[in-house]
């Protein structure tokens, strides 16, 4: 299997990127895709939710009245949770959301995520998205050409690309960020992905068993 190459304007280079066999006979663990995103979601969870228990809310803790005699039902407190202005029952309190998962698993639910792009034929990549200055325009008509509009796109450059970050950075859908920074959610969730030829190079010999 071979990708075509496009260049910045996304007109085909007549160049192509063969990808490793071993990566095309790869099976993708569908259940790790899952279990790391829902890691990642968690972590991104500050998990500083809380409410007042009846020992913290403002209030005196005097009894308003006797216990029995009164033909009313028994009370203690202002406080009370059943009072209005009284503390909360088994309310939030402040918690991690942090789930584990090896560095083995997250590897594979990433390469799995990266092969279900390359069994659908999502996955396209470009010479190198280099402008003189950023231009959201230009960013903006390379999707024009690939036929991409409105899509969620995921792009991966090589390194960190001020000017490409900075063209695309308005465009609705569209996340750009180096090739470091792959993760299983990026992945999942976009229609399409978009590599600079040298970061997608540079994947394939990092990954190489």
């Amino acid at each position: 299997m071979e990708l075509q190459v496009y260049s910045a304007e996304g007109v085909p280079t007549g160049l192509t990127l063969p990808v490793p066999t071993w990566l095309l006979e790869f099976k993708p663990h569908r259940h790790l895709i899952y279990l790391d995103v829902k890691r990642i979601l968690a972590a991104a969870r500050q998990g500083t939710h809380k409410t007042k228990t009846r020992g913290e809310v403002k209030g005196s803790k005097r009894k308003l009245y006797r216990q029995k005699g009164t033909g009313r039902a028994r009370m203690g407190s202002i406080r009370n949770p059943i009072r209005r202005g009284g503390g909360t029952v088994h309310g939030p309190v402040p918690r991690t959301y942090h789930l584990h998962l090896n560095e083995k698993e997250k590897r594979l639910a990433r390469l799995s995520a990266f092969v279900l792009h390359l069994q659908a034929n999502s996955l396209w990549v470009v010479d190198q998205l280099r402008y003189e200055r950023p231009k959201t325009k230009l960013f903006a008509n390379l999707l024009r050409q690939l036929g991409w509009e409105g899509t969620p796109l995921q792009v991966y450059t090589d390194g960190y690309n001020p000017t490409a970050y900075l063209s695309g950075r308005n465009i609705p859908n569209v996340a750009i960020v180096p090739a470091s920074q792959w993760n299983t959610y990026a992945m999942a969730r976009a229609r399409h992905l978009l590599w600079e030829k040298r970061a997608l190079e540079n994947l394939f010999q990092t990954l190489q068993p």
